[in-house]
């Protein structure tokens, strides 16, 4: 009987596990498919290296550097 116990508390902790590991990983893959529409550090970084160099830049300038094309 405390056999049977221990062997179904295993079965629900591999079970605990798996779904959180499936959770874990969708996360990633959903972050992983919407980084191009996110303001990440690399794509400002692009934008501002692209960008024309000037002394001082308007609002209007730092808003393309920083979100991208406006839409």
């Amino acid at each position: 009987m405390k056999q049977g116990k221990i062997e179904r508390g295993f079965k629900y902790l591999f079970l605990m596990f798996l779904c959180f590991f499936i959770g874990v990983l969708s996360a990633f893959v959903k972050i992983y498919n919407d980084q191009e529409i996110k303001n990440t550090g690399v794509n400002i970084e692009n934008r501002y290296l692209n960008y024309k160099d000037k002394k001082y830049y308007t609002k209007t300038d730092l808003e393309l550097i920083i979100y991208g094309k406006i839409q």
